[in-house]
């Protein structure tokens, strides 16, 4: 006999991803339309243009707006059934019609995984092929294409859905592919993950297959030269699936970021956009990261043997930073709660709805340059190299002379919360607070280990916060909880007292967990220790994080007020406008979906200044000037006023009423956003 207890799932129904998943299911099951078994019935696979798009009878199927008006009601009544939803800092009158509207466009834009797979496919094959019939070739060369041709028909066959009686088994059926997309709901799929091309064993019967994994996971197990353990085998990484897209000198595209290497906090470079120099968030400085390359799929050959120097490289693993950038949701992005301890402050705790958090790969932990990021890609065959060092190559895997030096990185959104003490923790406190609160965490929500990350920011060298995120499908909610109930953080510090043996009101040590035979003396795995946190296994102690946690759980949190819905907060900021060209320069904001700014009428006094409208957390100001400033004492004052912001760090933006405003918001894009056409 087995007996036990079935745990309901924990799941936040706010997250916006998950609503907006369970309302296109309801608007395609009101459609109709069959899908087919894999995307090859739904797309129309032209290899002409090689753009895919939606077959025209599944679209004008899906488009017509009957569907719609079946699938409204049905929506609505599911909105209505969620608790709290009109707290949601994302929802908002109109928002149900909006994605209703936008399910054809979301529909078509989740199938770009799978046509980028299929279109890099495609281009490797007409590529090998070119190779083959070059006669300039040496022989090798065009048994390599040959080989590498042979590779792209198997995964152009499986993508196109192979074997019928075996397609809904395939990570590739129409329906599990959308799941993982994040277009359907998918709990029981890795949502948006990488895929790892496993050609079949020649020795036995087999099959080519795609092996998946979640992208947070895969920036590191997909990892340049990394070791795959699949069914008995071992697969090295050892090429990406080029994108077809290419730059000058047959280079892959890249992307450059503003890093902050003060809080971790992220700011992506528009084409051309020069950026801050200052984080948004601290007013660090920021490093630049240049030829930044997204991982989407990979391919593998099998490997029986592998020498001392690859096993060592696998064992030390790569250096992964991690980046945050929270969603931009007018005005106020974040939640924030206050931490004072004995009457003085001790930090606070910033959590964020759907956080756009970046995972980059800069290279193996013990590079010989650590100043050299990234890893060298051949960018005709998309072949590796073997290290940082061009001339280590790998015999089964040669270069060609078409190299580039890239970073790879992932991205994904998820609910996240930040710590930030006031002062510096140090490495194994900070280390120690991390794996005791994580797993306090778990354990006071029922939680399961894979639900809930921890990371340190800027990084493991510099531990000035804490990030904790939810890595569940539609997140668990937990972390708002943690910053919006001022008995939780208190909760969860007792909780983590408790794990690491001592007593939550006294302190004092108990020096082992119950049932334990032996004393625990720094860390075990009843308290700090997990598979998760191995590398920092030789640094964590109990002891060092005791005074921490003895001091939260006696800490005052005090959130701060909730985040207002765009309606409530653009009511709001033309309550507290002065003209009607200042509400006409927030009409002119909504109509372009432009962002917001966080304050109206916000006198900053230190310097005597009162602007129309306040940026924040870009720390911007802008005066909307009506014909008045146009005379020369009001000029002068103006400009006084601007100096002033300026050398207090602010920049000025001025909209005077008779300039061109989009082409001004147009120069502010990191602020603005950018200008989209009106719906």
């Amino acid at each position: 006999m087995v007996s036990g207890q079935v745990r309901p799932p924990r799941l936040d129904l706010t997250n916006e991803d998950l609503v907006r998943a369970h309302v296109h299911a309801i608007w395609l099951a009101a459609s109709g339309v069959w899908l087919g078994s894999s995307l090859a019935e739904l797309l129309d696979l032209d290899e002409e243009d090689k753009t895919f798009p939606l077959r025209a009878s599944k679209r004008e199927q899906l488009a017509d707006p009957a569907v719609i008006d079946r699938a409204r009601p049905r929506a609505q009544r599911m909105l209505e059934r969620i608790p709290d939803l009109d707290r949601a800092e994302w929802y908002r009158p109109g928002w149900l019609d909006e994605t209703l509207r936008g399910a054809v466009l979301a529909l078509d834009r989740a199938c770009e995984r799978w046509r980028g797979l299929y279109r890099a496919a495609i281009e490797a094959r007409e590529t090998q092929h070119a190779i083959i019939l070059d006669q300039a070739r040496t022989p090798s060369e065009r048994d390599m294409a040959r080989r590498l041709r042979a590779e792209a028909e198997a995964q152009i066959e499986l993508l196109r859905g192979g074997d019928e009686n075996r397609a809904w088994q395939s990570d590739f059926y129409s329906y599990r592919y959308l799941a993982s997309e994040g277009f359907l709901p998918g709990y029981s799929f890795p949502r948006l993950p990488l895929s790892a091309f496993i050609p079949a064993r020649r020795a036995r019967r087999g099959r080519d297959e795609f092996l998946q994994r979640p992208r947070f996971l895969a920036i590191s197990e997909f990892g340049p030269r990394s070791i795959v353990y699949h069914e008995g085998s071992r697969y090295v990484i050892n090429r990406v699936l080029l994108p077809a897209e290419r730059t000058d000198g047959n280079q892959v595209p890249t992307l450059s970021v503003k890093h902050c290497t003060s809080c971790g906090y992220l700011h992506p470079l528009a084409d051309g956009d020069p950026g801050l120099d200052l984080c948004e968030r601290c007013r660090a400085p920021l490093d630049v990261m240049h030829d930044l390359f997204r991982l989407q799929n990979v391919a593998t050959r099998r490997r029986d043997r592998i020498n001392s120097d690859e096993e060592e490289r696998v064992r030390l693993g790569f250096e992964i930073r991690t980046g945050i950038r929270f969603a931009r949701r007018d005005g106020e992005t974040t939640r924030i709660a206050h931490i004072a301890a004995d009457g003085t402050a001790w930090g606070k705790l910033t959590y964020g709805g759907a956080a756009t958090l970046w995972r980059i790969n800069v290279g193996w932990t013990r590079r010989k340059n650590p100043n050299q990021l990234g890893f060298l890609l051949d960018t005709e065959r998309g072949y590796w190299a073997r290290n940082e060092q061009a001339a280590l190559e790998d015999p089964e895997d040669p270069l060609s002379f078409s190299q580039q030096r890239v970073i790879p990185y992932v991205e994904d959104r998820r609910n996240a919360l930040l710590l930030e003490p006031i002062r510096p923790l140090g490495g194994e406190v900070a280390a120690s607070l991390a794996a005791a609160l994580k797993n306090a965490i778990q354990i006071e929500y029922d939680l399961e280990d894979s639900e809930l990350a921890v990371e340190p920011l800027p990084n493991r060298t510099f531990r000035r916060q804490l990030l904790f995120y939810e890595a569940a499908e539609g997140g668990a909610g937990v972390l708002r909880l943690l910053a919006t109930d001022p008995e939780a953080l208190p909760r969860v510090a007792r909780q983590a007292l408790e794990l690491c043996h001592f007593d939550p009101d006294t302190g004092d040590d108990r020096r082992r967990a119950p049932g334990a035979r032996e004393d625990c003396t720094a860390a075990c795995y009843h308290c700090l220790l997990s598979y998760t946190n191995q590398p920092d296994h030789r640094i964590l102690d109990r002891h060092a994080v005791r005074d921490t946690l003895l001091l939260l759980a006696g800490a005052d949190v005090q959130p701060a007020p909730g985040v207002l819905p765009r309606h409530l907060h653009l009511a709001e900021l033309r309550a507290r406008c002065d003209s009607e060209l200042e509400r006409r320069f927030l009409d002119f904001l909504e109509k372009h979906k432009l962002e917001l700014p966080t304050h109206a009428q916000a006198r900053i006094e230190h310097l005597r200044v009162k602007p129309d409208f306040l940026y924040a957390t870009h720390h911007l100001v802008v005066f909307v000037d009506g014909p008045p400033h146009d005379y020369e004492d009001v000029e002068e004052r103006d400009a006084q006023a601007a100096s002033r912001l300026e050398d207090d760090g602010y920049t000025v933006v001025r909209f005077r009423h008779d300039e061109d405003w989009e082409a001004i918001v147009a120069r502010y894009p990191s602020t603005f956003g950018r200008l989209r056409e009106p719906a």
